[in-house]
């Protein structure tokens, strides 16, 4: 007698159950799909114990006929797909005929459902794959299934079950990703008998975000709707002030359908770039509108995982839809009064103030788009002469200047009128002097960009939207300033790191690095490993603007650095660059140069407690305002958040 044999359908109904139905949350995520494909605006899900007892799904869709309710549980039983040829047009979001025969397989079934031009509906309950009865039934028009003791018949599966809450929680999100999808929708969760979730279904996503998330979140997300290649994405992002620990508030749907995808993350990440601090993530939910030819979702039984016959230009798009929309927008956090969950997070989060609210009014960071930032003149340089550098003497006190013994030569002829030579520091430098910028604008895929020509504007129009007034320097860390009705706050090393990674980034994209001799070169002894990263990354660190080589086995000897690095941090900057360059041997060399310049950028800004003069503080403050939509720090963190005068009288009970 042979060994093989065929094994009988119930069996391989569980079988093929285990596979589609892994969980309660499984069967909610099916049947809700069913819904959805019929047509429905209106659903609603009950749950109770976690779904493992009881799910019910109703709603108001287009309902089956009594012939297609007696079938519907027999596998592969579909109304989706008839052909081969259908699998490449999918519009549906289910098209398998798995779902409710795998369903029906492992739990006990009722299902209700009517058609609008029958005159009776129909009631067919199933158990263990078997249909057990089919009659009559008064209902309303559409579908009800209620779905009870899931796994009854399989004990073994019951025992993966986690803890009632936590199965509830996993319902709770799909049915979120659901309200996201589908805002045209109205969706209604109850879970033992409370109402969890509950949608308007009037087609608002800033709605929806409102119903999973709260109003802080529906008040800080911005719009995305962006096309490239035939391939759209919309949907909206958070500010930066919206980062969570955790990508649970991510959100990826392609033709509607949620999905999973580590390469749209990272689209999406890589774009946040210098928007948000490193550890943190973003809010996002987006759709990608594509040809259903060019997708495979047939991938897994659970529809989870989609192919992209061309991954890169999906991720183009996503990538540079989330950039354009997220330099179109100022992003300054305001501080309001009033506690809410929101503000708590991000009191956890290390924000130095715990009362924030979305954005800054939007003529706020209304800037002319020519002028920007100049590291090469400082003004902390005590002993500059003021006609030289065409600064009126009334703006700085003179008493207490001294000449501070030079550290290093700067290897270019620097201008006379600006920077005289006999003068050289240790000190960050900033210009006071404004300069053209280049504004990027992300359209296309790759790394074109579009850059006006540097002309300059007229004088009297360069500041015309951007006065405030200093007000003074807290902590020797934090610059006060007032603007109008606002009051803003500064942190002064983030605002000057900034500048210097923007300077440093613009003179790398040139291929112009600048690099300033150092009167005594450092000699860095290395490791093993170090040295083999210095090998590995020479050209790297060349780039940069770092003049080095090798001295002896395990030493190199560093003649010049780039910008204005001070000479006690020449060699820690160097040990934690080769430290990084080991790290990110699989990375793009873009990518290494952005990690490398931030933490240059990092060791020559100005530090936290640091006394400025008022002049210093006003050039800090008009550079940083000069810069389009940018209000993080390379590293993420903020630079500038605001206070109204209307929130501060709030606060001393001048008005209510």
């Amino acid at each position: 007698m042979g060994k093989i044999h065929v094994l009988d359908t119930e069996i391989s109904n569980k079988i093929a159950a285990g596979e589609v139905v892994e969980r309660p949350v499984s069967v909610v995520k099916e049947l809700v799909e069913n819904s959805i494909d019929a047509g429905a605006n209106l659903i609603t899900v009950e749950i109770k114990k976690g779904g493992s007892i009881y799910i019910r799904v109703s709603d108001n869709g287009s309902g089956m006929a009594e012939e297609d309710a007696k079938i519907c549980f027999l596998r592969h039983a579909t109304s989706k797909i008839q052909t081969s040829d259908d699998l490449d047009a999918i519009y549906t979001l289910g098209f398998r005929g798995e779902a409710l025969s795998s369903i029906g397989a492992v739990s006990q079934v009722e299902l209700y459902t009517k058609r609008n031009e029958d005159e009776c509906g129909v009631c067919v309950t199933c158990a263990g794959g078997e249909i057990m009865s089919s009659k009559e039934a008064g209902i309303p028009d559409g579908t009800t299934i209620t779905v009870q003791n899931l796994f009854y018949n399989t004990p073994a599966r019951m025992k993966f079950l986690k803890k009632d809450a936590t199965e509830a929680g996993y319902i709770t999100d799909i049915m979120s990703r659901f309200i996201f999808a589908h805002p045209e929708i109205s969706f209604k969760l109850i879970t033992d008998g409370k109402e969890k979730l509950f949608s308007p279904g009037d087609n608002s996503l800033k709605n929806a975000v409102y119903t999973v998330y709260g109003k802080e979140y529906a008040n800080g997300i911005i719009p995305v709707d962006y096309e490239l290649e035939g391939i759209k994405v919309t949907g909206v992002i958070g500010k930066g002030t919206l980062s969570r620990p955790k990508r649970n508030y991510q959100s990826f749907f392609v033709n509607k359908r949620y999905i999973t995808s580590s390469m749209i993350i990272a689209a999406l990440e890589n774009a946040y770039k210098n928007q948000i601090m490193i550890g943190k993530f973003p809010m996002a939910v987006l759709n990608i509108e594509i040809n259903p030819a060019l997708i495979d979702i047939n991938v897994h039984p659970t529809k989870l995982e989609v192919k992209f016959s061309n991954e890169r230009a999906v991720y183009n798009a996503v990538h540079y839809g989330v950039k354009n929309a997220l330099y179109e927008i100022p992003n300054v956090p305001k501080i309001e009064r009033g506690e809410s969950e929101f503000v708590r997070d991000r009191a956890k989060e290390q924000l130095s103030l715990s009362q924030m609210a979305t954005s800054l009014p939007k003529n706020m960071m209304k800037r002319p788009e020519t002028a920007n930032y100049n590291p090469r003149v400082n003004p902390f340089e005590k002993n500059r002469d003021t006609k030289e550098t065409n600064i009126k003497a009334e703006n700085r006190d003179t008493k207490n200047d001294v000449i501070e013994k030079p550290e290093f030569i700067v290897k270019k002829e620097p201008d006379l009128k600006t920077f005289p030579t006999h003068v050289q520091v240790q000190s960050p430098k900033i210009k006071t002097e404004p300069i053209i910028p280049k504004t990027e604008i992300y359209e296309k895929a790759g790394d074109t960009k579009e850059v006006p020509k540097n002309e300059p504007a007229p004088e009297e129009t360069v500041f015309a939207d951007e006065y405030f007034e200093i007000v003074g320097q807290v902590f020797n860390s934090f610059i006060i300033a007032q603007k109008g009705e606002e009051m803003m706050i500064v942190d002064q090393h983030a605002a000057h790191e900034r500048l210097k990674y923007e300077e440093l980034k613009k003179e790398l994209e040139s291929k112009t690095p600048m690099s300033q001799m150092l009167i005594e070169p450092v000699i860095v002894n290395l490791t093993g490993s170090e040295m083999t990263s210095y090998n590995d990354n020479r050209e790297l660190i060349y780039g940069i603007g770092f003049e080095c080589e090798e001295f002896g086995d395990d030493a190199i000897i560093i003649r010049s650095v780039p910008g204005e690095m001070e000479l006690g941090e020449v060699e820690p900057v160097m040990l934690e660059l080769l430290s990084q360059g080991e790290q990110l041997k699989g990375e793009l060399i873009t990518e290494k140069q952005e990690r490398l310049l931030y933490t240059i950028a990092c060791k020559s800004a100005v530090k936290a407690n640091m006394s400025m003069s008022k002049l210093e503080m006003e050039t800090l403050v008009r550079n940083v305002l000069r810069l389009k939509n940018i209000n993080t720090c390379p590293h993420g963190r903020p630079i500038i958040i605001t206070m109204s005068k209307k929130e501060l009288e709030k606060e001393f009970k001048r008005i209510v």
